[in-house]
């Protein structure tokens, strides 16, 4: 027999109520990095809680914060050192228990929690079971969790969790992207200056600073991507370079700007190429 999902079975037994109209419409009016602010304001009125923190793990000394409620209001997020604070308590509980169950702690059978009279906590793991974010609530009274209730924090630890894993995915991806940009804005200033020094018979002093080599492959990512790139363009003109229809003016660059970088990246046309 299939096995019903975890989110499918929270809703199940948590059945259609207030609480999950109000969830459904938090979701609904929420998207991208809004939608962590909308769960902490969500989770801290369904729990009477006077302090609800939704966070990520910045490193292994440091949170920092997505979504804030205190007291019922929306707070600025910010970073703070874990040493000393519930959530390092609930990082390193979920380390242990991961080590001595020996499986990823997101395949238990239900949401890890830590929880005190007036303090719960609730970890949230990246696709290899390790903890990336949590979920902090706090109160000065009691915070007894009830089973309902724990249905309706595991539906919005996964709604979290997979908004958290987007997130982390559009950071690495836009820096990635800035590396990028800034390489080849390198690599074009190194060889407009090269090609101008070749064409008028100068000798190019060295550029300041440490210079890219473009053969080596760990300096630079960019190596591998250009030469596949400029092959593609080649083939698919037939390797002419100069023209309207040549590779030149395909990758907006100058025939002998062209050239040159070929010639870096050891490109040659084969005899039995068409």
């Amino acid at each position: 027999m299939a096995q019903r999902s975890p989110i499918l079975g929270a809703m199940a037994e948590a059945g259609s109520n207030n609480d999950l109209r109000g969830l459904a419409a938090r979701i609904t009016t929420s998207q991208g990095a809004g939608l962590f602010p909308a769960m902490a304001q969500y989770l801290a009125s369904m729990l009477h809680a006077d302090e609800v923190l939704i966070g990520e793990v910045a490193d292994e000394l440091h949170a920092r914060t997505l979504g804030v409620s205190q007291q019922g209001a929306p707070q600025p997020n910010y970073t703070f050192p874990l040493a000393g604070t519930p959530c390092e308590a609930l990082v390193r509980e979920e380390a242990h228990r991961e080590e001595n169950d020996g499986q990823p702690a997101h395949e238990a059978d239900a949401p890890p929690l830590v929880a005190d009279s007036g303090y719960f906590g609730l970890a949230l793991h990246g696709a290899d079971g390790r903890v990336i974010g949590f979920v902090c609530a706090r109160s000065d009274a009691a915070l007894p969790i009830t089973e309902h209730q724990h249905c309706v924090i595991e539906i919005v630890a996964v709604l979290l969790t997979t908004e958290l894993q987007l997130l982390r995915a559009e950071r690495e991806r836009a820096s990635l992207d800035t590396q990028v940009q800034r390489l080849k804005s390198q690599l074009d200033s190194i060889e407009r200056g090269e090609v101008a020094a070749a064409a008028s018979g100068r000798h190019l002093a060295p550029a300041a600073g440490t210079p890219i080599d473009l053969d080596d492959t760990e300096a630079t990512g960019l190596h591998h991507v250009q030469r596949e790139h400029i092959l593609r363009v080649l083939n698919a003109t037939r390797w002419v370079i100069e023209g309207n229809s040549g590779a030149a003016l395909k990758l907006g660059m100058k025939p002998a700007t062209l050239r040159h970088r070929m010639k870096k990246l050891g490109i040659a046309r084969l005899r039995h190429q068409p």
